[in-house]
């Protein structure tokens, strides 16, 4: 079952959107998808809205719109590979975490 569904859905390859059980997807750029079990399917849907909540609350403290908007505004140079370093780092901060700075 998809998040937030109620019925099962049927598996399919992200690559080529046919189903999984139909033909051989060796080929295929496979993503993997977990999909929780209806037991626990309130519950992460749950914890997703959470975390989603919490990254929006801190892309707003960081000024992650604003920054973005004025990365892709500036031209080539200096500047704007401080502004990419500044909002990757952000991204992907030293503890692993996206969307925290290091020490956050």
């Amino acid at each position: 079952m998809r998040l937030g569904d109620k019925d099962p859905s049927i598996c399919t390859c992200h690559s080529c959107r046919a189903p999984l059980e139909q033909g051989d997807h060796s080929r295929c750029k496979n993503f993997l998808e977990l999909v929780a079990c209806p037991e626990h399917r309130d519950d992460q849907l749950h914890r997703r809205q959470e975390a989603e909540k919490e990254f929006e609350r801190r892309a707003a403290e960081f000024g992650f719109d604003e920054k973005w908007a004025r990365l892709k505004a500036l031209p080539v140079g200096p500047e704007k590979d401080a502004f990419a370093e500044e909002i990757v780092k952000w991204l992907f901060g030293d503890d692993g975490n996206r969307g925290q700075q290091a020490g956050a």
